[in-house]
């Protein structure tokens, strides 16, 4: 990663290259607190220790040796990494210096210390920052996501850079940057504040983090009920599948009942040289069913035109029969009439 001259990573530069310089050992030279391990001085042309006269052993030579050399490693070290994390233009400024901690001072400087018209401007842009909704919840989250991720980033250089945005003012730029459909969620989230006010509850206001973090839950959420409803129409889908294999339409029944009917009879089962049927290629062919009698239904009317009247049903085994009984006595005239069928 490096520095951008103008500052808009400095946020997120400057700690990345702390933790990875520290993981070396390197830090110390950059902010300038390494001991520069001193040699043994020189007495008429041998090496001494700090009392000045007593003279160094070998291994005392060589251990010194070896702390000087380490130390001249991880300086040059540290000069390496400030100067291939800078741009070419804060290079050619630092490269001549000596000392980690000379270079990384003027990283510092030239990336933090800004007018105030740039600070004015860099807090325009991030208040200018807007999202727009997705049809897919999956898109909108991974969106969302990165939105945030962009404006804590800008958030972090303007205050690193000197800019005097306060939490609540942030706050506001984050919900004014969001779509119109989180307007229940941020309606939820205000009301709660109010009423902790209004009961006279001490609160300071949600942290920006927080709110992002609880703005994202509802862009999870959203992807969460949008795969909910994808499951229930792929399992109506399904059940509407498997019924439309048991059951044909009515068009594709009198379709193939039409194709299957005989010619002659119109009935289904057989073609028309093998009709039983009058006009058929078999007519009269067909087995001998044994016949029942026919039974007569038997219709009785009687004239009621004096005393008592009586009215009365028969059968009969003679087929088109009618005639006319006289019953003196209640002077009743039946009409029995035969039913063939």
């Amino acid at each position: 990663m490096s520095s951008l001259d103008d500052g808009s990573n400095w946020a997120d530069y400057a700690p990345r290259l702390q933790k990875a310089m520290g993981a070396r050992g390197l830090w110390r030279h950059v902010e300038g607190k390494a001991t520069v391990p001193k040699p043994y001085e020189l007495v008429n042309g041998i090496q001494v220790l700090q009392d000045g006269k007593t003279k160094a052993t070998e291994d005392q030579i060589e251990r010194k040796e070896m702390k000087l050399m380490e130390f001249e490693r991880q300086e040059y070290f540290a000069q390496h990494i400030n100067l291939s994390t800078t741009s070419t233009h804060l290079g050619a400024k630092i490269k001549g210096l000596t000392t980690a901690k000379e270079m990384w001072d003027v990283v510092k400087a030239e990336t933090t210390t800004k007018s105030t018209l740039y600070i004015l401007n860099a807090e325009e842009q991030l208040a200018n920052m807007k999202l727009y909704d997705d049809e897919d919840s999956q898109t909108h989250l991974s969106e969302i996501k990165n939105h945030f991720e962009i404006m804590l980033r800008r958030h972090d250089n303007l205050i690193s850079i000197g800019s005097t945005i306060s939490n609540s003012q942030f706050n506001t730029i984050i919900m004014s940057s969001i779509p119109e459909s989180y307007r229940p969620t941020l309606q939820t989230i205000t009301a709660a504040e109010r009423a902790n006010k209004i009961s006279g509850i001490q609160s300071q206001c949600i942290k920006p983090d927080d709110l992002i973090a609880f703005l994202i839950e509802e862009a999870q959420h959203r992807v969460i009920i949008e795969q909910r409803g994808k499951a229930a129409e792929s399992v109506l889908a399904a059940h509407a599948r498997g019924r439309s294999r048991k059951r044909k339409p009515k068009e594709e029944f009198s379709k193939s009942e039409s194709k299957d009917a005989c010619e002659n009879c119109n009935k289904p089962g057989h073609p028309r040289s093998e009709c039983w049927s009058k006009g058929g290629g078999k007519e009269g062919q067909g087995p001998k069913w044994k016949k029942k009698n026919k039974t007569e239904s038997v219709t009785v009317a009687a004239d009621n035109n004096e005393g008592d009247l009586l009215a009365f049903a028969c059968t009969s085994g003679y087929p088109n029969a009618a005639e006319t009984i006289q019953v003196p006595s209640l002077r009743t005239r039946v009409y029995v009439d035969s039913l063939v069928n």
